[in-house]
């Protein structure tokens, strides 16, 4: 019943979740206009591209290299690993409205170094150092690398990026207040954001340990990993732990991320998707992208060219993306419902990580949106559908075990009906066995006690006639010591065989005992039980018995009387069969009672 209850409420938890981000992100724009807007420095900027490393601040000051900058054409400058130092150049006359303000300028890029040189009218400078190589160098713990200006007298601004990281510059300049509305609008989108993701995580989590199925279990890894990845790509780790960690894992941590996501995330797609049960093949390269993805992490730790890392880790995550795409489109071919919602929450993040990949290989035109809000968008459906799609797994597995519930209790059903039908066989053989003679195959004295008394109940109640006939092989003892008894054994079948062939259908015909045998006829007359003893006994005198020839029997015959009891009855027909042996044997008696006896041939 819990895990009912916990899939039937999934949907509208999501659902409630959807409508308060909705909600959230329609409500922004009004606080949002509030602000001042900062000014994008892309364009102010003049770039110059120093391969030799050597070059100076003094250098430039010179103005020896002032041809050699260059005019900005993009908003936002993107240089990815570069082994050339770059240096900005800013006119502060165009971008400071106001020179006795207050201005920060904002670059939000994750730098190894970046430095800033503030020039006034006279020539000297003053140098503001930031970057991972300067981290302490920063005393306001925030993700992005900050600058302060607020000397008038600054006329020109130079910027150095150097180090292994991608060389970038998404930079913004503010004023002071508009640089604190922005950090009040950044830190509540982040909020929200990171808290709808770790709200997933906790519950999903509780799935877990509610339904113990693995998948949700690594559904909480790849949670945990992705939001893990996404605050490193947006420099949270910085803002967060700067000092607990120590500086070259902030210059690799993208990658080393960025593997750890995907560790889990093809981790999470085999035991989801079940590969393999339904596409083994893909199952087995699944196998490999993980162990290429263990590799993949570890050389992320001991390679020092961070270029080699991330060009791989991202030509590497598009591919591993693709191959659980193409896995949820094969297993959904196979006609397994459960991959719908994974398909269409795998299509989405899919997109968002080929538009991140194409940006990073400069494929594509460089903006921030490509590494904020459209992942931020993206994750947020991949989520809801993975949630939705793990959900849907477990009420299509509860559904199959139903059906196979169902399935078992017909089978079951089918096999208790066939096992007491089997039973009920064995019963009748058993019972056939236990009223049948083992040697002539014809019912014995305990199935002819069992029809003797009802054929006696039933002339006592009904007043209807009823005879019986009790018969003796002539010399069968001395056929047994002169022939031996496997003969003697001949004769009792071939006389039970002939008995058997020769009584009437509503007759019943069984070894007595010994060579005896008793013939119970019900709804007969001591004058039909007469002939019916005749011809038998001609049947027996006129058969060749194996080995012996001729072999005759001896008849006695009578019926029941108005008071009779059966052992009355009995005892007056062996009282006959005796008269028929005493008189020579081979010929029939009757005993009408005990003072009356008729005799018959």
């Amino acid at each position: 019943m819990m895990k009912n209850k916990i899939i039937k409420t999934n949907p509208l938890f999501y659902f409630f979740i959807v409508l308060i981000f909705t909600f959230t992100q329609f409500s922004l724009p009004c606080h949002a206009a509030e602000l001042s807007e900062p000014n994008i420095l892309g364009k102010h900027y003049e770039i110059f591209r120093d391969s030799s490393k050597k070059i100076t601040i003094e250098d430039l000051l010179s103005g020896t290299y002032d041809n050699s900058f260059v005019t900005s054409k993009e908003n936002y400058l993107f240089f990815w690993h570069t082994k050339d130092t770059i240096w900005l150049r800013l006119d502060t006359d165009e971008i400071l409205k106001d020179k006795q303000e207050s201005y920060w300028l904002e670059v939000t890029d994750k730098l190894d170094s970046i430095d800033m040189y503030l020039v006034k009218e006279d020539g000297t400078y003053s140098v503001q150092k930031r970057g991972i190589s300067n981290i302490d160098d920063q005393n306001i713990h925030y993700r992005s690398n900050l600058f302060q200006i607020q000397d008038p007298s600054v006329q020109e601004i130079y910027i150095k990026l150097d180090g292994e990281l991608p060389l970038n510059s998404i930079s913004y300049l503010f004023t002071t207040d508009s640089f604190i509305n922005k950090i009040i609008e950044y830190k509540y989108l982040t909020g929200i954001f990171y808290g709808f993701l770790s709200a997933l995580l906790i519950y999903n989590l509780f799935l877990f340990f509610s339904l113990k199925d693995k998948a949700y279990f690594y559904y909480v890894l790849y949670m945990f990993s992705f939001i893990l990845y996404q605050a490193t790509l947006n420099s949270l780790d910085i803002e967060l732990v700067r000092e607990l960690l120590p500086k070259w894992y902030f210059i690799k941590s993208s990658a080393i991320s960025g593997n750890i996501l995907l560790l889990f995330m093809i981790l999470f797609c085999k035991e989801f998707l079940e590969l393999k049960k339904y596409v083994p093949r893909f199952h087995n390269f699944g196998n490999v992208l993980l162990w290429i993805t263990i590799l993949s992490l570890i050389a992320s730790f001991i390679i020092p060219d961070v270029m080699i890392t991330n060009n791989f880790t991202t030509i590497f995550a598009v591919v591993v993306f693709i191959f659980l795409w193409l896995s949820g489109i094969f297993v959904l071919l196979k006609g397994q419902k459960m991959a719908r919602f994974y398909m269409v929450g795998w299509t989405v993040l899919l997109g968002s990580i080929i538009v991140q990949a194409l940006a990073f290989l400069s494929l594509i035109p460089f903006h921030p949106v490509i590494f904020e809000e459209v992942p931020a968008i993206a994750a947020i459906f991949e989520s809801i559908f993975l949630s939705l799609a793990l959900g849907d797994k477990i009420n299509i597995i509860k559904k199959e075990h139903q059906e196979m519930q169902q399935t078992l209790n017909e089978t079951l059903e089918h096999k208790v009906k066939e096992r007491t039908h089997e039973l009920e066989r064995a019963k009748i053989e058993l019972e056939k066995l236990a009223n049948t003679d083992r040697l002539t195959q014809i019912p014995n004295r305990v199935r002819l006690d069992d029809v003797l008394e009802e054929a006696f109940e039933h002339a006592q109640y009904h007043e209807a006639p009823f005879s019986i006939i009790l018969l003796d092989i002539d010399y069968f003892k001395e056929v047994n010591d002169e022939f031996g008894h496997q003969v003697g054994d001949l004769v009792l079948t071939n006389v039970a065989e002939i008995l058997q062939n020769t009584i009437r259908e509503q007759d019943t015909v069984g070894r007595w005992g010994g060579e005896e045998f008793l013939v119970i006829c019900p709804q007969t007359t001591l004058d039909d039980a007469l002939k019916l003893s005749e011809k038998l006994r001609q049947q027996l005198e006129n058969h060749q018995f194996p080995v012996v020839q001729r072999n005759t029997s001896s008849f006695g015959v009578t019926s029941y009387l108005d008071g009779d009891t059966r052992n009355t009855l009995l005892s007056r027909c062996d009282k006959a069969l005796y008269q028929a042996k005493e008189r020579g044997r081979n010929c029939v008696e009757i005993l009408i009672d005990d003072a009356n006896v008729s005799s018959s041939l």
